[in-house]
């Protein structure tokens, strides 16, 4: 079922896909707010999910701890998003993994950080 995830993540206009109870969802424009917004607003779509996204940071890691999503595959992870994730029992899969200022460089890419 991941490779669907990543299959449409990486097909589609999206920079997040969440798997929850059988159902996929799509989203675009920043993922870290995105993650936020769901975290405050519909939680339970992240609680036990299998997410596919473009780039993880250790904000985003820590807020897919705390949603207690159990899967994560990322394009992009950082160094720190990954020592997060495996300290909270999330199960990760990567195409890259990444010190913190080359993190921060695809997160300027992806248009996360203006800078």
């Amino acid at each position: 079922m991941m490779q669907q995830l990543i299959h449409k993540l990486q097909t589609e206009q999206c920079n997040l896909v969440i798997l929850h109870d059988g159902k996929i969802h799509t989203f675009d424009g920043h993922g870290i707010r995105t993650l936020y917004g769901l975290l405050n607003s519909q939680p339970e779509l992240l609680y036990n999910s299998k997410i596919a996204v473009k780039a993880v940071g250790r904000t985003a890691a820590c807020a897919m701890a705390e949603g207690k999503v159990a899967e994560v595959f990322a394009e992009f992870i950082s160094d720190q998003a990954c020592a997060v994730l495996e300290e909270s029992g999330v199960k990760i899969s990567f195409d890259t993994k990444l010190d913190h200022e080359a993190f921060l460089d695809v997160w300027k890419r992806l248009g996360e950080l203006n800078n």
